[in-house]
């Protein structure tokens, strides 16, 4: 089993593999994306879309949500926890708790529905120990604020709380003193700025002298002064004493947190290759709903048969266009393993035998494919291709040159179990030479039982394709009224090229046309009059048979229809009938009820009352043991109501808006750690995350430090 490289480039599975890394959102799960490779066996692929056919069920379950959370990437801190005496810093223990808050979301999600998705909580099973890691992380991490908790230890309680203290004091100092040399206008525009963990007056320069305290620098310019006031000297020296020992405590208590995951290294591995797994097949599903990605079924024997294929790359450029992708059917097995089609230029030879190729890729890396529920698949060794003009410059090759290297290789590697694409089989030489080296070249393949789809305009490749077994001619279709390609492929003749009919179409004179023709065999004239016929002739009855189709289809639809709405309405008026009948039956004893108790009203007692309604009860019940199938109260039966469609897709609509708002306040809440980088509005510069209090954020943009709050941070 062997994944060909260059194959995969002229098949651009590398761009597939970008598109799938956008939807993943780890680090890790993205380089994973990009490196994807052939499973080991059938069996382990079997394994890769069982699961994910799992997780794509939840996706498309609207009363069901599968947890897809970021795996943090904590190499760093693993690194760390195998250093003897090394101690993990906020930062990192902060992507430990994430990663582990991520991993027990899967596992509980796992383990609470294990009944309906077994391979998901199989594959979550071995996971132990989370809940421990997490009690000994969130003992002393305050979650919301995403720092040390103030209770961590005794002692860093004592220090926080003369810094709040301390800090009260200094502001109040500091207020005072703004609100003095504002009044007296010794301040600048910006009346204050924050340096050094200190809160600095803005003093214009010619008035330093005029405000008492200590000098921290000038502006650029030189027109302000940043002046510490006197009072608050001091005051700062304490509050950074308290801040030096905030930061040993901080060690401190980080230390002792590091001691306690470094017992748990293996486990922390296994959170993390847990998530990136689940990143990659969530991201999977997720870009198999942007081309309509299916499961195929898959054939123990060499056979595959895909119906309404598409490339999946063309299909989404062409929806961004609001184009149709034409879909097409393919088949390739031991009677038909080798499929050569021809056409005209520009008609869709090389995109459908693209779309062969890189679907074959993308099943074998498990992937969905972009063909209709009916479709089948088989397992092959390699995939390998020739496309496209691949000159090489450092090894001074011509595309021929090159062609025939790659032929080289391919002589030496294929065997029954290879998939072989060939664009232009044949081309870049003379053609007369170039299609009997071609020939010998598809014979002694054609021989290896080798699986391929070949693209030519060689007719003697097309003549001895009709003559093997095991080969099969094919042609991508023309509209020869309108001299325009229709996309689609049609297995069984080989196509003519139409070159004077689409040169004509184009506007050359028709003299040149006819002197042209004079230069060709009158055999090979009459041999591509056949093709193109036989095509017209194919066509016409296709067109035939797809109205036919259609107008089958139609009917069957509109009669299928008629018994779902049939059905639908008799169900309906059972319901009806029934409401109906019970509350009737309700009416009837009620009224009797009612004479019964208008007739005793007057007595003094409820004896006669009692007795006429016992007498009434039990001739009800003689009435229901009498009937064969006597009539059950039904509680819940309820009038049938009128459905309120208009409703629903109101809530419907709510319901995405509300989701998307929450994609959107998660990701943004992802970016929120102490230490990140973060741009806020009206901002041109991102600043540094320094502290988070709830919603209220302190960021440092280059010298100023700025208070803030979440809703200034860019989504």
């Amino acid at each position: 089993m062997k994944f060909d490289k260059q194959s995969a480039k002229d098949l651009e599975f590398d761009v597939v593999c970008q598109l799938l890394s956008t939807h993943c959102k780890s680090q890790k799960a993205k380089q994973n994306a990009m490196n994807l490779n052939f499973f080991e066996s059938p069996e382990k692929l079997k394994q890769e879309f069982d699961l994910l056919a799992e997780i794509q069920t939840i996706f498309n379950d609207d009363g069901l949500s599968f947890p897809h959370p970021n795996a943090e990437d904590i190499d760093t801190a693993l690194n760390i926890l195998r250093i003897e005496n090394g101690v993990l810093i906020l930062s990192e223990l902060l992507k430990v708790y994430s990663l582990c808050a991520g991993t027990k979301q899967i596992i509980d999600f796992a383990r609470n529905n294990q009944i309906q998705f077994p391979l998901i909580f199989g594959a979550c099973e071995h996971i132990t120990g989370i809940k421990e890691i997490l009690t000994t992380i969130t003992s002393i991490l305050d979650i919301k604020q995403l720092k040390i908790k103030d209770n961590a230890t005794p002692r860093l309680a004592a220090i926080r709380q003369r810094q709040k203290t301390n800090q009260v004091e200094i502001n109040k100092n500091f207020d005072r003193a703004l609100r003095k040399y504002k009044q007296e206008d010794l301040l600048g525009e910006i009346e204050e700025t924050f340096l050094e963990n200190r809160r600095l007056l803005a003093v214009l320069s010619q008035y330093k002298k005029r405000v008492p305290g200590k000098l921290y620098g000038v502006s650029a310019k030189g027109n302000f002064t940043y002046i510490e006031p006197l009072e608050n000297v001091e005051l700062n020296k304490i509050q950074e004493q308290l801040r030096i020992d905030e930061n040993n405590e901080l060690f401190i208590i980080l230390e002792k947190v590091t001691k306690a995951l470094r017992s748990e290294k293996k486990q922390l591995k296994a959170f993390q290759r847990l998530l990136v797994r689940f990143d990659l097949l969530s991201a999977k599903v997720m870009f198999a709903s942007t081309y309509k990605g299916i499961r195929p079924r898959f054939n123990q024997s060499q056979s595959m048969h895909w119906e309404d294929a598409v490339h999946p790359l063309l299909y989404l450029k062409n929806q961004q266009s609001n184009l149709k992708t034409i879909g097409q059917e393919i088949i390739l097995n031991e009677n038909g393993r080798f499929l050569v089609i021809s056409g005209p230029n520009a008609g869709g030879k090389s995109i459908t035998l693209k779309t062969v190729g890189l679907l074959q890729m993308m099943y074998q890396c498990g992937l969905f494919l972009s063909v209709s529920e009916t479709s089948s698949c088989c397992w092959f060794d390699q995939v390998l291709s020739d496309i496209g003009d691949n000159q090489s410059i450092e090894n001074q090759l011509s595309t021929y040159s090159y062609r025939l290297n790659r032929m080289n290789f391919f002589l030496q590697t294929v065997n029954d179990k290879t998939l072989l694409l060939l664009d232009e089989f044949g081309s870049g030489s003379d053609p007369e030479l170039g299609g009997a080296l071609a020939e010998v070249f598809y014979k002694e393949l054609y021989n290896r039982s080798v699986y391929s789809v070949i693209t030519t305009h060689y007719t003697n490749i097309k003549i001895l394709t009709s003559s093997l077994p095991s080969a099969e001619n094919a042609c991508m279709l023309f509209d020869t009224k309108k001299l325009t390609p229709l996309f689609q492929l049609s297995i069984g003749l080989p196509g003519s090229s139409f070159t004077f009919e689409v040169a004509e179409h184009n506007g050359i004179p028709k003299e040149l046309i006819e002197q042209a023709k004079l230069e060709v065999s009158e055999n090979k004239l009459k041999v591509d009059a056949l093709s193109a016929s036989l095509q017209k002739e194919k066509s016409k009855f296709k067109r035939i048979n797809n109205e036919q189709y259609k107008t089958q289809n139609k009917a069957k639809k509109s009669i299928r229809e008629y018994n779902e709405k049939l059905e639908r309405l008799q169900e309906k008026s059972e319901r009806i009938n029934r409401f109906i009948e019970q509350q009737q039956k309700f009416v009837n004893i009620g009224k009797k009820f009612y004479e019964i108790i208008g007739k005793f009203k007057h007595h003094k007692t409820n004896k006669a009352i009692n007795e006429a309604l016992k007498k009434l009860a039990s001739i009800e019940k003689s009435k229901i043991l009498e009937q064969d199938k006597p009539a059950v109260l039904e509680k819940n039966l309820q009038q049938p109501a009128v459905p309120k469609k208009t409703q629903e897709d109101i809530q419907k609509e709510k319901a995405i808006e509300a989701a998307i708002e929450q994609e959107k306040a998660a990701k943004k809440e992802a970016t929120l750690i102490v230490g990140n980088k973060i741009k806020l509005k009206n901002q041109s510069t991102k600043g540094v995350l320094l502290e988070r209090d709830g919603k209220k954020l302190t960021v440092q943009i280059g010298n100023f430090i700025i208070k803030t709050t979440v809703s200034e941070v860019e989504g």
